[in-house]
């Protein structure tokens, strides 16, 4: 198989999965619109695994008990975010750890939040905190993909990530919205998708030396894929 590293690579192996050459059927947008919802369900999966994959950290500095994600000096919601905007929130810690390395606890919900010490709540846009705090916290989240999936010519080299030697997992993912289209399944692409997904478990568990403490092993045949 060709190093999948670009987005032109992985967009040639999922038309060779579809093997469609009516471009009236299935045309370059309709192309572009499938791998981009694969790719995000392939970070998502990958985020379930290793949340640090794809995280980034922003420095925040709340006056209070909130900090508005969307209107606050540091944006990463909302419609005019500063940094990169984010799709899942891992972690809330203070941003001077020689002074104090705490790490905020996340509450399932405000109330919880009301007995939790130095807890963190995401409503929406807007983080509450069961303290009053002015130091500055560093928020490391997972950011929303940026890759251009229209970058597709045999000349562009857009870049995907680190993961090249699972990159066929996209364009297997994208084969599942086009067949919901063309209202078709293949058993062989379930099969071979089952597989890279376990593949794909196992790498990223074994790269994480403390995963055997925490993550727990289930009988998952990944039939929804």
């Amino acid at each position: 198989m060709a190093t999948l590293l670009y987005v032109r690579n992985v967009t040639s192996l999922f038309r060779a999965y579809t093997d469609e050459p009516d471009l009236s059927f299935l045309t370059s947008a309709d192309t572009q619109t499938y791998l981009e919802i694969g790719y995000n369900e392939f970070r998502q999966k990958v985020t379930s695994l290793a949340p640090a994959t794809y995280a980034v950290d922003v420095t925040i500095t709340p006056s209070g008990t909130t900090y508005n994600l969307a209107t606050g000096a540091v944006k990463i919601l909302g419609s005019s975010p500063t940094s990169a905007r984010m799709s899942r929130l891992l972690s809330i810690r203070n941003a001077t750890p020689d002074i104090d390395p705490f790490i905020w606890t996340g509450a399932s919900s405000k109330r919880a939040l009301q007995t939790t010490y130095r807890g963190y709540y995401l409503e929406g846009q807007l983080l509450h905190f069961s303290a009053d705090t002015t130091a500055p916290l560093k928020v490391q989240y997972v950011p929303e993909s940026t890759v251009d999936w229209t970058k597709s010519a045999s000349h562009e080299n857009e870049y995907i990530d680190d993961l090249v030697e699972f990159h066929d997992i996209i364009a297997l993912l994208a084969y599942k919205q086009y067949a919901i289209r063309d209202s078709s399944t293949s058993e062989q692409i379930q099969r071979q998708l089952s597989m890279r997904m376990r593949d794909l478990e196992s790498t990223l568990l074994r790269r994480n030396f403390d995963g055997p403490h925490y993550v727990a092993r289930t009988d998952t045949t990944y039939e929804d894929y």
